[in-house]
Parts: C-alpha cells; sequence; structure tokens
C-alpha cells in the first residue's frame, strides 16, 4: 500500500516544498491549510503520514487538534527546527508512531540530494524506517539523534549564528553605520557577515525569532556567548595582547 501523506499547514513555503518532495516519489499528498477547503482533522483521519508544518508556538495546539482523527496505525510527524517541546507535544497527542523531522535546508533548495535531515525517534519504528529509507534514498544525509540532542547541537549551529548576526545588525543600528557606509571599506569576511545578516533579516522575522525563545539549549549557548565576550574584553580593557593571543591559542 502507498501511503498518503497529510501536510497540516502545507501551503506555507516548507509545506510545498514537501508536497513536490512526496509527489516526486509517487505519494499522493492531502494539504490542510487555513485558506484550503481541507480541514486539518479532516486531512488527519485521510492519511497515513501526518506531518505538521506549522509555526513552532502552535504545534503543540495543532497536535491536540489532529490527534484524535489519525488512523491507529499512522504516524504523527513534525518539521518544527527545535525538537523536544514538539515532540513531547505529539507524543502527549497521540498514542501512536511519533517522529520528530527537522529539515537542514530551506524551501529554496531544489532536491534534497546532499541536504541534511535530522529525526529524532519518539515512539515506534515502523514509519522512522520507512522516513529513513525514503530520504537516504533520495539522497539526503540522514543524521538520528535524541530531542535533547538535537537542540543542544542547534543551539550553536542556529541559536549562537542567528544571535550573532542579529546583534551585528543591531550594533550597526546602534551605531549609525549603514551598509553604504561600510561598502568601500568592506573586507571579505566582513562582506559574508554582512551577507548573511541581510539574508536572516529579509526573512521570517517570526520564525527567527521563535529559533530564539523555543530551544531551551539556547539559553545555555548564550551564557556561554556571554562569558567568552567577556573574556575577550577583559583582555582588551587591559590592553593585554599577550593574554589576548594565549586565549586566541586556547580557542584554536
Amino acid at each position: 500500500m502507498t501511503p498518503t501523506i497529510a501536510l497540516i499547514g502545507g501551503a506555507g513555503q516548507m509545506g510545498r516544498w514537501l508536497e513536490r518532495f512526496f509527489r516526486s516519489r509517487g505519494y499522493p499528498v492531502l494539504i490542510a491549510d487555513v485558506e484550503t477547503g481541507l480541514s486539518a482533522p479532516e486531512a488527519a483521519s485521510r492519511a497515513e503520514v501526518v506531518i505538521l508544518c506549522v509555526p513552532i508556538p502552535v504545534v503543540a495546539e495543532v497536535a491536540r487538534e489532529v490527534g484524535p482523527h489519525l488512523k491507529p496505525g499512522a504516524a504523527l510527524m513534525d518539521i518544527a527546527s527545535v525538537k523536544q517541546r514538539p515532540l513531547a507535544a505529539m507524543l502527549d497527542a497521540f498514542p501512536g508512531e511519533v517522529v520528530g523531522t527537522h529539515p537542514l535546508f530551506g524551501p529554496g533548495e531544489p532536491d534534497i540530494r546532499g541536504l541534511t535531515v535530522v529525526l529524532c525517534p519518539g515512539r515506534g519504528e515502523r514509519w522512522f524506517n520507512w522516513l529513513k529509507t525514503l530520504l537516504e534514498e533520495a539522497g539526503a544525509r540522514v543524521r538520528v539523534t535524541t530531542a535533547t540532542e538535537h537542540d543542544r547541537l542547534m543551539s550553536v549551529v542556529q541559536g549562537l549564528a542567528h544571535f550573532i548576526l542579529i546583534a551585528l545588525g543591531a550594533t550597526m543600528r546602534q551605531m549609525g553605520v549603514t551598509e553604504e557606509d561600510v561598502q568601500d571599506f568592506s573586507t571579505p569576511t566582513f562582506g559574508t557577515l554582512l551577507s548573511l545578516t541581510r539574508k536572516l533579516l529579509s526573512q521570517d522575522a517570526r520564525l527567527y525569532a521563535c529559533i530564539q525563545v523555543q530551544n531551551p539549549a539556547n539559553r545555555l549557548a548564550l551564557r556561554a556567548f556571554n562569558e567568552a565576550v567577556g573574556d575577550i574584553l577583559y583582555y582588551i580593557q587591559r590592553q593585554d595582547v599577550a593574554g589576548l593571543v594565549r586565549l586566541l591559542e586556547e580557542i584554536k
């Protein structure tokens, strides 16, 4: 039997990307979103695999909405950028198989080959193994880990990295320094940072705010970052070149 895939919140950019992906692999897809005629519970009741493609803050709410409507042998999944809270919410909302997923790429990618998808086992093996095999056969790099370890690592990969870029933009704004001001003075390193900052700030602000706020591990990462800034400032304020060199060597 070819399973039907229901994408809840599937009219968004990642939902549309997933629709194209599953259809290209021969799977029928149902889309439920605010502007579709198909409701989330109805779509969930008609599918074997239900994937929540909704913003992080509403994953728990939507999981509770669709959970009672899933078939007993179906699977409930999500694609949220954080995993501990969404996975726990899905496990509470549905007694069947649950898988947390996080595609480490955006909807602009034309193909999944060479891209990474993280899978966090929740409950059950059948649909987890089905999805893992499907992704690997399509050429994706699949990484399996716990929700806790995922969030710990993503607090650096996303939380800390985004924080630094947001802080760069905020600092330039506070100093009254514009892109035009630095255009003729930009080094390759700064040009890369500025390009990354511009790209981040041009996208969905709510998504990036949620990534900062919703990952419980971010607090630990940013506390470590704050301590690292303090260590660097200690040597700069004291004009201690030798001390800063020692710190750089230790970091290396």
